[in-house]
């Protein structure tokens, strides 16, 4: 199975081969027509081994990924190191989605933010906080301090500097987490995650995270297709129903399991053990009046390798049916303050 790198260092051979210096160079430095140099942002460098679309960052020749020294299995693994500025896949603090998409300027009120594999680990900060080995293990992104004990302040203190994320906006402290993946019993390593920040549908001003939101998508006791959570190929197209199990991906593309996060917030809660505190909008996309404050609703999409068919899946919690996604606000405020009036709020009244 060819790896990520190898795939995206084909795409640009191939793009390259036929393209001028004259016309690459634009492609290569465009931001989503946003200054560079904004307080909280990573500031990437062109990398020669990425083009701009799907991003990557290239493993030297004979890596792979870690999992806290674990070729295989379940455990609680050393974070890896965030990447390094150079390592981005495009100059510029916007991350470059997947696929072709013009997002931003083009794409509707929306920004994203990808954020590298962390580790592995047993624990839950928001469902067991302060506890270790209980539950299921999961698989952690973002804010690579995440631990047993991790609070929404823990994680914004220690990104204090921004050099504490996986992500390539640094200024994304937060974690983001999912059940692990199996593959006939043994942990799958993710490539990475991609989290899509929009607005909610109908909806003309959208408040910011409040400092120390914690939530919780997806019901990891589902045995049929969810709502909110599915999986799909990374090739299919973007209007492919998501399925309840994990199909069955071409060795080249990887599985995605997607959720998305409820975007009605009830004013008040920063947390609750039933997650009562959010809400997802009705049909009308009109947050319900017991949730009447409209924050940015995430659609997180993890990256698995696939191995192609002949592969028994499930999620260390148990069925795929039941895909589930945490999420702990470890934003800078004022970078997040500043995101959602450019990209939700500046023309809205």
């Amino acid at each position: 199975m060819a790896s990520r790198s190898a795939k995206v260092t084909a795409a640009l051979i191939a793009v390259t081969a036929g393209a001028s210096a004259f016309v690459a160079a634009p492609l290569l430095a465009d931001n989503g027509g946003r200054p560079q140099g904004q307080p909280g942002d990573r500031q990437h460098q062109p990398d020669p081994r990425v083009m701009p679309g799907p991003p990557m960052t290239a493993l030297p020749t004979g890596a792979a990924p870690t999992n806290g020294g674990q070729a295989q299995g379940i455990g609680i693994g050393a974070p890896q190191q965030p990447p390094n500025p150079g390592d981005g896949p495009m100059a510029g603090p916007q991350d470059p989605p997947r696929g072709q998409e013009n997002w931003g300027r083009n794409r509707g009120r929306q920004f994203r933010v990808t954020c590298e594999y962390v580790k592995s680990g047993m624990f839950d900060p928001i469902v067991f906080p302060g506890q270790d080995m209980v539950g299921h293990t999961h698989q952690f992104f973002g804010n690579t301090e995440i631990a047993p004990d991790s609070t929404a302040a823990k994680l914004v203190a220690g990104n204090v500097n921004g050099d504490a994320t996986s992500c390539y906006r640094d200024a994304d402290g937060s974690a983001y987490w999912v059940p692990s993946l199996q593959q006939d019993g043994i942990e799958v390593i993710p490539d990475e995650s991609t989290v899509q920040y929009r607005a909610p549908r109908g909806t003309r001003r959208v408040r910011p995270f409040p400092a120390g939101l914690t939530m919780i998508a997806g019901d990891k006791n589902a045995t049929t297709l969810q709502p909110q959570a599915g999986f799909r190929c990374e090739g299919d197209g973007r209007g492919r129903a998501l399925t309840a199990t994990v199909p069955t991906c071409a060795g080249d593309e990887d599985i995605v399991g997607i959720v998305t996060f409820p975007a009605c917030w009830d004013g008040t809660n920063l947390s609750s053990s039933d997650q009562s505190h959010m809400a997802y909008a009705t049909r009308g996309a009109k947050c319900p009046a017991d949730h009447p404050v409209p924050v940015p609703e995430l659609r997180m999409e993890t990256y698995w390798p696939s191995a192609g068919a002949g592969h028994v899946y499930t999620l260390s919690s148990g069925d795929t049916a039941g895909l589930h996604a945490d999420f702990m606000n470890g934003w800078d405020q004022t970078a997040l303050r500043r995101e959602v009036r450019r990209w939700f709020n500046r023309g809205q009244r």
